[in-house]
């Protein structure tokens, strides 16, 4: 399937693809007014139309061999980080509480919603408006043309830089100028700016918002599409994008849609993540109805549209039920973990832990898939994610290996060891232990995983 990467902003729709010789095809055009307003369809029928004009201009493949995928614009997804207490109250009360409390700006009656652990006592929190998120369901069934995914781009930037240490991103589209707070690979502030800032009011912006609800500042700073940023201290990085044949740059505009495009065909578990707000819908009622619908991804054999439209109702998981949403299970969220995130939020979880113990934050691991199973380096860093571990980045190992191979840096083995192996030895049962990692890694502990992971 080739998928079709569509973006909507200031009502020119942007749709690129990239075809089987790795060229970057693209166009445009302005949406009437009738069919959309800015970043939002207001008239599916009409929308649907102005794709399906546009279609031969970058493909000449036939509907049903085409996956369409939306990219959402950071305005139109709530986009924060939810503490919770260890105490023994239900989780998906814990959680609306606290966002009934701090985050007054979002209508919890009026969208889809869910939550993933990322570290003890810490979730990450989506949330988009129905009526948005069924505006893109409908016009998958008036183009013909199955829906894969619909991504909010800010949420992308951290997993496509695979940065879990704390960083901020500015991010310039048009004349608007995006900023975002990233840790442990999510997003737990975003706000956009309709007027272009200057330099200095740029690095006055970054020197606050580096303290937001935190005890030390953020030091890392990514940008993309922006001119070159002095942000003095600051150690600044650019969102480098993909290389396509002939070396083409990405055009301006189309740079969100480059980077979906890219995990979409690097990260096999996207599509079933968080990270894909069709997740986020609620399964309706089954009804022996012959109703034309077109829907794929990770809801494709459940999502029936009944009038192009869900019924109103708050979507959480069913307390009977395990919470697929949620990373790590019931047991770890007990778990006396020792991990600070987003210190002035979380600290009065820790005031109990031994203050003597290490941090297993401080701990930086690279996790490898040595197995040649598709997929466990990534599930790999979930489960390490989910017991309080920074993971910074994952990947293919050039070994292959039946054990799991544990590489320190010789100044970490003895600190960490029996943590570390405490915690992963029932998922990780065949073990062996190095002190051979170079000291000049960015990262503590390398961890190459073998075959006899036992991590699903």
């Amino acid at each position: 399937m080739q998928d079709l990467i569509v973006s909507l902003n200031k009502n020119v729709v942007r749709i690129s693809t990239v075809d089987k010789d790795t060229v970057l095809r693209t166009t445009l055009v302005d949406v009437p007014k009738e069919a959309a307003n800015d970043t939002r369809i207001l008239d599916s029928a009409s929308f649907s139309k102005v794709l399906s004009g546009l279609l031969p201009q970058i493909t000449t493949i036939t509907k049903n061999k085409m996956s369409l995928n939306f990219v959402v614009e950071p305005q139109d997804v709530y986009l924060r980080f939810v503490t919770v207490s260890k105490k023994d109250v239900d989780l998906d009360e814990q959680i609306i509480s606290e966002l009934k409390e701090k985050a007054k700006d979002i209508p919890l009656d009026d969208i889809y919603l869910s939550y993933v652990k990322i570290a003890p006592f810490v979730y990450q929190f989506v949330g988009i408006k129905k009526g948005i998120l069924d505006k893109y369901l409908e016009v998958s069934n008036h183009l013909g043309i199955g829906l894969k995914s619909v991504i909010p781009w800010v949420l992308a930037l951290p997993k496509y830089e695979k940065v879990c240490d704390p960083a901020i991103f500015i991010s310039k589209v048009g004349n608007r100028q995006i900023i975002s707070l990233s840790e442990l690979n999510g997003i737990f502030f975003s706000d956009v700016y309709e007027s272009e800032k200057t330099e200095k009011e740029l690095q006055d912006l970054v020197k606050e918002l580096s303290f937001y609800k935190r005890s030390s500042p953020i030091k890392h700073v990514f940008t993309m599409n922006c001119d070159y940023l002095s942000l003095g201290s600051y150690s600044v990085m650019e969102v480098e994008y993909p290389v396509f044949k002939d070396n083409l740059e990405v055009s301006p505009g189309y740079e969100q849609n480059v980077i979906v495009n890219y995990l979409l065909d690097t990260d096999e578990d996207l599509v079933n993540s968080q990270l894909n707000l069709l997740n986020l819908l609620p399964l309706p009622v089954v009804e022996s109805k012959s109703v034309p619908a077109i829907a794929t991804g990770a809801v494709f054999a459940s999502l029936i549209l009944l009038g192009g439209l869900f019924g109103g109702y708050l979507y959480l998981r069913n307390k009977n039920q395990a919470n697929t949403s949620q990373i790590a299970q019931t047991t770890q969220q007990e778990q006396s973990q020792n991990t600070q995130v987003l210190s002035e939020s979380t600290q009065s979880t820790e005031q109990n832990q031994d203050s003597v113990k290490p941090k297993k934050e401080d701990l930086k691991i690279m996790v490898e898939n040595g197995a040649g199973i598709s997929g466990l380096a990534s599930r790999t860093k979930d489960f390490l994610v989910g017991l309080g571990y920074n993971v910074t980045g994952y990947g293919t190992s050039s070994i292959s290996t039946e054990a799991t191979i544990l590489e320190y840096k010789k100044g970490k083995f003895g600190t960490y060891n029996d943590i570390v192996i405490a915690d992963i030895k029932e998922k990780l049962p065949n073990i062996e232990v190095k002190q051979t990692l170079p000291d000049d890694k960015e990262y503590d502990l390398l961890i190459t995983v073998g075959s006899s992971s036992k991590i699903q």
